[in-house]
């Protein structure tokens, strides 16, 4: 009899050891399952901010500028670019506040100067993402292609590997 209750104790501990594992090794499962969907819909709103890039070109296509800032959200930033040659003078001053808007459009307030054009600009742009959007900047001398993408996203990730590419085949070329 004795036997017969210990054998019953000892397949009862069995299966209660193995009860407890199976249900820490469903917890384990389940809390990953929530962290690795928290970082996807993180991921999808952007949650460091917008990339901004802008290119200036002049009235004959050369590139003047290829500014590009990453902009916090809720905050601006800035850029001030000065001539290798003399770091006393300005190149280019940028300054953009991104703000992703509900209905999923980029809203961009911006200011931009580039002395050596006598070019000030000052405005605000509605971007849709990932999409490139160009408006004329100081009488038509200069024309300003904007770009915004919220980071990270897979726009951003496709964003850096073309610049990569571009880099790429340009190092190739050379």
């Amino acid at each position: 009899m004795y036997a017969r209750a210990a054998k019953i104790v000892r397949i009862a501990l069995l299966l209660l050891g193995a009860f407890a594992i199976g249900g820490a090794s469903a917890e384990v499962a389940v809390r990953t399952h929530r962290a690795v969907e928290a970082a996807k819909a993180e991921r999808e709103t952007g949650s460091a901010g917008q990339l901004v890039a802008l290119q200036l070109t002049d009235p004959y296509g050369q590139v003047v500028a290829r500014p590009r800032l990453i902009c916090p959200a809720g905050k601006s930033a800035e850029l001030v670019l000065h001539d290798p040659a003399r770091p006393d003078e300005v190149r280019l001053t940028f300054r953009v506040e991104a703000e992703r808007e509900p209905s999923g459009e980029i809203a961009l307030d911006y200011e931009l100067w580039i002395p050596e054009r006598a070019v000030s600009a000052k405005g605000k742009i509605s971007l849709t993402p990932g999409a490139e959007q160009a408006i004329q900047l100081g009488d038509g001398e200069l024309v300003a292609t904007w770009l915004a993408v919220p980071v990270p996203s897979a726009q951003f990730d496709a964003f850096i590997e073309a610049e990569r590419a571009a880099r790429r085949s340009a190092g190739k070329a050379t």
